[in-house]
């Protein structure tokens, strides 16, 4: 047993059940480090030079300043826009940043000079420099019909904006890379340039958290626009670099078995929808039953996916089944994570989750067709640990079901089967560490955020159900793009607090948990049952030879799932 919980302690630095890394197919694009302080510092400067807002653009510059951009940085970040925004923008920022500096040298702030950049020494000719340059940066050589049509521009290109801009070493080219997306993002209507510059940008490093990071604090700063462009692209590269997988395949990158592929009358049809939970957009999918007829009236079910998992996975395949019984369903994306907004990514907090839960509630019964008074709740995995929770108080849910429940606060503080009691300190001290530097302005740390996957064999030896088949389910046989292991460190702050198996007295509701009868996660399962000691018709129903992930995909697992769900939703309903 000692060595079990050795092993489990070392597992449980790198992944938790539903929290597994979905990696690229191209090497260089990455679920990684999300920019420092200092790069996202750059990103605002470059939009509000683009955009000629002075008023943001001072505050921008301290901003820059504090967090560790000097002097020449900044200014080299402004002589760079010129290229993209032209000289009136750049003049006009320049004379901002004098003023800044004039101010800050008043107040006693004395600012880093930084580097200069280093001389020419090839004797090549500018062109011949510019385009050796330009290779270099796009990792092939560049030919465009614009060059052929006016050669011209193409001299100008690459005698000026590389051999005269770009070899100036003040700043490297993924830097470079973050003030020319964050600059043509921000310029409007350059989709085609910003498409390719985001392909450059992770051709010299940049990640898909870091472009993702990019469009978050384009969208606060600046708004929607500029931040949907980028996700935009990146959402078709994404599908463009991944088109071998499910996701790419089916139109609702859904990756379930028997996954809907187009919208046909008379059949169950899938609605993509969003929202607003303040100002974070979330993003669902809304499934109505055969022959929908928004005149009539439905029972409907809210379902909350797994940790680290998104709608397109387990989630989506019983809103399917589900609705193919007759019900309206509907199951998101939690904030922070997967498809819906969010800044910093994956930030993991019980409130944040048991909140997603109300605002589909919120959605759905305004939906056309919903019999308000037939309101029922489905959660799976973490997602029933935090759905017990929202039934606690939420009394618009009737009857509340849970598929392979698990208790992610239990799990987080304790280790997946008691197996880190004796670091929860240590563990807490590391998480208020994170939260520090957070506050202080430096780098967002992860947990469970390695980007090397796993070997087969190394998998095949894992002795945990749950993590060996976890890690297959989310990274092999059904993984989503959207879907990820990580999750901000100081998250841990409210996970390692939280209990989903507290006041379950409070459930008064119809309660249905459903568990595997060899799933290594069943007692936090039939520990929380046990407690919902004013829960009406409560029963706990085992499928017989299932593990915890088998109840996300197997079809003999799954059909006794759906079956015993629609029986006690059509009853309780």
């Amino acid at each position: 047993m000692k060595q079990i919980k050795s092993l489990l302690f070392l597992l449980l630095l790198t992944i938790q059940p539903g929290f597994i890394n979905v990696l690229s197919a191209q090497s260089n694009m990455k679920t990684d480090k999300p920019l420092t302080r200092k790069e996202q510092s750059i990103v605002p400067i470059a939009a509000f030079t683009t955009k000629g807002d002075m008023t943001q653009l001072r505050i921008s510059l301290n901003s820059g300043l504090d967090a560790g951009l000097s002097i020449n940085e900044i200014k080299e970040i402004i002589i760079q826009i010129y290229a993209y925004a032209g000289f009136p923008r750049t003049l006009n920022a320049l004379s901002t940043f004098i003023t800044v500096l004039e101010e800050r040298k008043k107040n006693g702030i004395h600012d880093e000079v930084g580097k200069s950049s280093s001389p020419v020494t090839s004797n090549e000719n500018k062109l011949k420099r510019g385009t050796a340059l330009q290779t270099k940066l796009l990792g092939k050589e560049m030919k465009t019909s614009t060059a052929d049509f006016a050669p011209i521009i193409d001299v100008f290109l690459k005698e000026h904006l590389f051999a005269d801009i770009f070899s100036r070493d003040i700043l490297d080219f993924k830097t470079r890379e973050i003030v020319t997306i964050a600059t043509l993002a921000s310029l409007g209507n350059a989709e085609t340039q910003l498409r390719s510059h985001i392909n450059v940008g992770i051709y010299n490093g940049i990640t898909e958290t870091q472009l993702n990071n990019i469009a978050e604090i384009l969208q606060i700063k600046t708004g929607p626009i500029e931040s949907n462009s980028i996700k935009e692209i990146l959402k078709n590269i994404y599908m463009k670099n991944n088109e071998n997988k499910k996701s790419e395949q089916n139109p609702y990158t859904l990756v379930y078995d028997g996954a809907i592929t187009e919208n046909i009358k008379g059949k169950v049809n899938i609605h993509p929808v969003s929202y607003k939970i303040k100002d974070i957009t979330i993003v669902a999918n809304v499934y109505t039953p055969a022959n929908y007829d928004a005149s009539n009236k439905y029972p409907a079910i809210v379902i909350a996916h797994p940790n680290g998992g998104v709608k397109e996975q387990v989630s989506g395949l019983y809103a399917q089944h589900l609705a193919e019984q007759g019900y309206i369903t509907i199951t998101a994306d939690a904030a922070y994570q997967g498809g819906s907004g969010g800044f910093p990514r994956n930030v993991d907090k019980p409130a944040n989750r048991i909140e997603d839960i109300y605002a589909m509630a919120d959605f759905i019964s305004q939906y056309a067709g919903v019999d308000t008074s037939k309101l029922g709740l489905l959660g799976i995995c973490g997602g029933g640990g935090y759905s017990l929770k929202a039934a606690q108080s939420d009394k618009r849910f009737k009857a509340v079901a849970t598929l392979s429940m698990f208790n992610s606060g239990l799990v987080r503080r304790n280790g997946y089967m008691n197996s880190q009691l004796s670091t929860i300190q240590e563990r807490l001290k590391q998480a208020s560490d994170a939260r520090a530097q957070e506050a202080a302005g430096g780098e967002i740390l992860y947990a469970n955020n390695s980007s090397t996957p796993m070997t087969k064999e190394q998998i095949a030896s894992i002795p945990v159900d749950l993590y060996r088949q976890g890690i297959e389910y989310y990274t092999i046989t059904y993984s989503h793009p959207n879907s990820s292991a990580k999750y901000t460190l100081s998250s841990l702050l409210d996970l390692m607090t939280f209990d989903a198996a507290t006041n379950m007295d409070l459930i008064e509701q119809h309660l249905l948990m459903i568990a595997g009868s060899k799933a290594d996660s069943y007692y936090m399962t039939e520990d929380a049952f046990g407690k919902a000691v004013n829960a009406k018709n409560k029963e706990l129903f085992l499928i017989d030879g299932a593990t915890h992930i088998e109840t996300y995909w197997k079809p003999e697992y799954v059909n006794q799932a759906v079956t015993k769900l629609t029986q006690f939703y059509t009853k309780f309903l």
